[in-house]
């Protein structure tokens, strides 16, 4: 059953990264530029960690966890960017 919501996830994901990339090309700012690299680590995270779940690779679920401590840093970056751009109002 995780697996269908690691899918659903796996798509919404794909569907910000091609939006972020267009946003991106045409008036970058750092908000944007986080929201696409949020999108491309979720995306590496999600199928790195499967991928070694399947295969029964320790390494690459190891290896995997990394990512997703990447993934959850920019999260919060993203979320102190945005309440830092709320207060400039």
């Amino acid at each position: 059953m995780s697996i269908y919501f690691d899918a659903i996830t796996t798509v919404l994901s794909l569907i910000v990264l091609v939006r972020y990339s267009h946003l991106v090309v045409r008036d970058c700012n750092g908000t944007r530029l986080i929201g696409l690299m949020l999108a491309a680590t979720y995306l590496l995270a999600q199928s790195s960690w499967t991928a070694a779940w399947f295969m029964g690779n320790s390494w690459g679920r190891d290896w995997a966890n990394y990512v997703w401590f990447l993934f959850n840093s920019l999260v919060f970056i993203l979320l102190v960017k945005i309440s830092g751009d709320e207060d400039e109002r």
